[in-house]
């Protein structure tokens, strides 16, 4: 059987077009998608875990890139072992055009194109981590609030800390707002 996996980060803005496009000419008996960070170890994704559950010895599984099994150099060498060594199924990510595992397994020159590749799929993963946070620091310098936009209107906060300060329970405070017992804590004790 040949299965494809497919991973976008974030759960709104990204799509599995282009990745679809590229796994399109394999022939695909199965493709397993989710939206889920890569930073999360592969084996630890529900539909990766899936996927897991299905392959049997000499199956082919196809990514389009590295970066779509894992975004560390150990997980991406840990998840590759599990499915070559253990599994016995021959990965093929194609953006790197790599085959590792089945019968002709990886030759010294495949291993080190692989280790190489997987370093620079670290690398990038770690400037756009770099970039994120310089960015952030900048914005903040600049005086922009980062984070959640406040929910709450200031009027409603002084409601709720009046409401409190006439010794209403937060239960009762919470029936005549509308807010739920979790905010309304955080609203008071945020003083």
């Amino acid at each position: 059987m040949k299965y494809g996996y497919m991973r976008v980060s974030t759960k709104d803005k990204q799509e599995f077009l282009r990745q679809e496009y590229i796994l399109k000419d394999y022939n695909l008996d199965k493709v397993f998608e989710e939206k889920i960070s890569g930073t999360k170890r592969a084996c630890n994704r529900e539909e990766f875990e899936k996927l897991l559950e299905v392959v049997a010895p000499g199956d082919e599984v196809y990514f389009e890139s590295m970066s779509r099994m894992a975004r560390s150099m150990q997980d991406l060498i840990d998840t590759t072992n599990l499915l070559a060594k253990k599994k016995k199924v021959k990965v093929i990510f194609v953006k790197e055009n790599l085959r590792i595992g089945g019968d002709n397994g990886l030759d010294a020159m495949g291993g080190l194109v692989f280790h190489i590749m997987g370093a620079f799929a670290q690398f990038e993963r770690d400037l756009i981590s770099d970039r994120t946070k310089t960015a952030l620091a900048a914005k903040k310098a600049q005086g922009v609030k980062l984070g959640a936009k406040q929910k709450y209107l200031d009027e409603d906060v002084a409601k709720v800390k009046d409401m409190a300060s006439a010794g209403m329970t937060y239960q009762q405070i919470s029936k005549n707002t509308g807010i739920s017992i979790a905010t309304i804590s955080r609203i008071i004790n945020k003083q």
